[in-house]
């Protein structure tokens, strides 16, 4: 430090006899910015001590919370976790801040104070990959089938749990298996509901695909999606992100409704899944959608086409024609699987996402890339019954 101070006095020394900064830095081995912070510095206070160095930390905290309102936020994050169904983030804190009537902190201070006193969740949630992935459709639903999951007893359910990407309002419906049948229930009853999308995406649960046996003949989930004229879009396989809010939703369903209490039955957990969706779609707001709730974003939505609330399932549900979409990954060795059928895939798509879709009415494949076809493969399939 002591040969670092001589040579700040030797450049000044040099300065104010007239040499040139630059000359001066390149012979001390410094840079052009070195000299000209210097002689700035003692253009600003020429008295002794102008060559120490100074301490970079703020002389003032700013916007420093009060002790008062720090404790007010820690007591309002343990009253929302005591709350069943409750978000705790800093948005739901700042809400029941001016339900309070009180002035709220900013959401940056929440967060500080939640991270200084340990009360930050911690998410496991994956990443998803940097690669290009395409997306399809705007008017999109997300489902998922959550289990098993078990009651006191040993008894098993699962939950076919469905969210709106726009709206983010949600609907979980508890079966007691993952027959295509009991799938159907939940879905035909969220489509009464809510409306119906242009597409919905899932993953490759075969109870959504139908059969093994028969991997073309579409099982009766397929057909009645396709027959309301919504197009089916399965992720890649062992990517589940790309479900990213029906899984978070998913999180939701564990950690605040089947993990907090105990069910009597199954009829009291299908009672008990109501109320829950309703608190979550009246009251869990999203910072994605500027903080709205998902009833409030319904308000700014157009009206979506419902099934008919006396519609009741056919026996059969003749297929005739519709689009099918498997977004997939092109791995090394260039083979692409659909519905138990392999094609070999071009060189230039290696190590990408491709949408493979299955035109049902013309029993064509096509490969897409950015909206570029590079395969037509014949993709012969039985349309009715």
């Amino acid at each position: 430090m002591k040969e670092e101070i001589a040579k700040r006095k030797t450049a000044i020394n040099r300065w104010i006899k007239g040499e040139h900064p630059e000359r001066i830095a390149k012979d001390l081995g410094k840079t052009k910015q070195w000299i000209y912070k210097w002689i700035k510095r003692y253009k600003e206070d020429s008295s002794e001590g102008w060559y120490e160095s100074r301490s970079t930390k703020p002389k003032q905290v700013v916007a420093k919370i009060m002790p008062e309102q720090e404790e007010t936020i820690i007591r309002l994050r343990q009253e929302l976790a005591g709350k069943k169904y409750s978000q705790i983030g800093a948005i739901s804190i700042q809400y029941e801040f001016r339900r309070l009537g009180l002035g709220p902190p900013a959401i940056w201070t929440i967060n500080r104070v939640l991270q200084r006193n340990d009360l930050i969740y911690k998410s496991n949630e994956k990443r998803s990959k940097s690669l290009p992935y395409p997306e399809l459709y705007i008017s999109c639903q997300q489902m998922d089938l959550v289990g098993p999951r078990y009651l006191k007893g040993g008894f098993r359910f699962f939950s076919l749990n469905i969210i709106d990407k726009e709206t983010h309002y949600a609907h979980t419906h508890p079966i007691k298996d993952k027959s295509a049948e009991s799938i159907m229930e939940g879905l035909v009853q969220f489509w009464k509901e809510f409306g119906l999308p242009d597409s919905i995406q899932m993953d490759n649960e075969l109870a959504f695909r139908g059969s093994n046996r028969h991997p073309r003949s579409l099982g009766i989930i397929l057909r009645f999606i396709l027959a309301q004229h919504v197009v089916p879009i399965f992720i890649p396989n062992g990517e589940p992100w790309r479900n990213g809010i029906i899984e978070k939703f998913n999180d939701k369903f564990n950690s605040k409704f089947y993990r907090i209490q105990e069910f009597n039955d199954f009829e009291h957990l299908k009672n008990e899944a109501k109320v829950f969706d309703d608190f979550h779609n009246q009251y869990h707001r999203y910072s994605s959608q500027n903080n709205k709730t998902p009833n409030e974003m319904l308000n700014h939505c157009l009206h979506k086409c419902t099934i008919p609330c006396s519609y009741t399932l056919p026996k059969k549900i003749p297929l005739e024609e519709g689009l099918i979409i498997f977004v997939r990954f092109i791995r090394s060795d260039l083979r692409l699987s659909i519905l138990g059928s392999v094609f070999t895939m071009k060189k230039e798509l290696v190590y990408s996402y491709v949408v493979a879709e299955i035109i049902i009415h013309r029993h064509i494949l096509l490969i897409k890339q950015d909206n570029i076809i590079h395969h037509i493969f014949p993709f012969d399939m039985p349309v009715d019954w």
